[in-house]
């Protein structure tokens, strides 16, 4: 089979203020290289957890999506319609219910567990508010950190002698010197992908990082079918959902083993 023929390709092009910006997206048919894998999505009613969910069930695996909002992951699950989709209502930032709902999620998944995405954020409005400031590190960095050391213990326990994995989605404001909540948490993120890759590698748990650059996600909400446009990086066009999903699916499947602790960039060139 040709590479065009696996391969789903999308082009727009977009009139934003005088300029044309064509959004190409080829969305590659890995021939089912997730089948039997189980994964769970922090995060995954909306944005880039739903298009990595998709992405992950088109190749042949079994998720659950969690996120805090009950309403939010009834309408993902009732727009994919696959029963190889669950959801779960679990706020991340609740350290203390995680070995529960972990379990919750792993009875899900049929008593399995291979991959875990730490895909759940939090954006700080105001960077001068301490609950601000208390929000995203709870959940982009404490929870990345107690969750992960979670998921390495049940991987310990369960997979003999199989790679499990944890993906954790950081920011390209990991790399961007400013003092704000966001950005210093999600640089938190990228030091325990490090730290805890060096750690976990010699145990056969693989853990890397994905770090988005400005996305047309529900936490940007810019909407592509009118806009993709962006002069913020020299691509001049957004990052969309799809672009960190392909990635994704890349780095869970045994392709990409050999790949420990990178924390990869999808910005656009943003912060070349």
């Amino acid at each position: 089979m040709s590479f065009l023929s696996k391969a789903k390709a999308i082009a727009k092009y977009v009139k934003y203020n005088g300029k044309i910006t064509q959004l190409t997206l080829c969305q590659i048919n890995r021939g089912g290289c997730l089948q039997g894998k189980k994964i769970v999505v922090t995060g995954g009613g909306s944005g880039i957890g739903l298009a990595m969910a998709k992405k992950f069930l088109s190749e042949g695996a079994e998720v659950v999506i969690t996120g805090r909002n009950i309403e939010k992951l009834k309408e993902a699950e009732s727009s994919i319609s696959n029963p190889n989709l669950h959801i779960l209502q679990w706020d991340v930032a609740k350290i203390e219910d995680r070995k529960q709902k972990l379990q919750e999620a792993i009875k899900l998944l049929g008593g399995g567990l291979n991959c875990f995405v730490n895909n759940a954020g939090f954006v700080a409005v105001r960077q001068d508010n301490e609950s601000f400031w208390d929000n995203s590190f709870d959940t982009n960095a404490r929870a990345v950190y107690f969750l992960s050391k979670e998921v390495a213990l049940v991987y310990e326990r369960m997979n003999n002698g199989q790679v499990g994995k944890i993906l954790n989605i950081s920011s390209m404001s990991s790399f961007i010197n400013n003092a704000n909540p966001y950005g210093i948490s999600k640089y938190c993120v990228n030091r325990i992908t490090k730290g805890l890759a060096k750690e976990l590698a010699p145990k056969n748990i693989i853990v890397n990082a994905i770090a988005p650059g400005y996305t047309s996600a529900s936490i940007n909400k810019q909407d592509v079918e009118e806009n993709a446009f962006s002069a913020k990086s020299p691509l001049q066009r957004i990052i969309v959902p799809e672009d960190i999903a392909e990635l994704a699916s890349f780095l869970l499947s045994d392709a990409a083993n050999a790949i420990v602790g990178q924390i990869i960039t999808v910005d656009g060139g943003t912060t070349l």
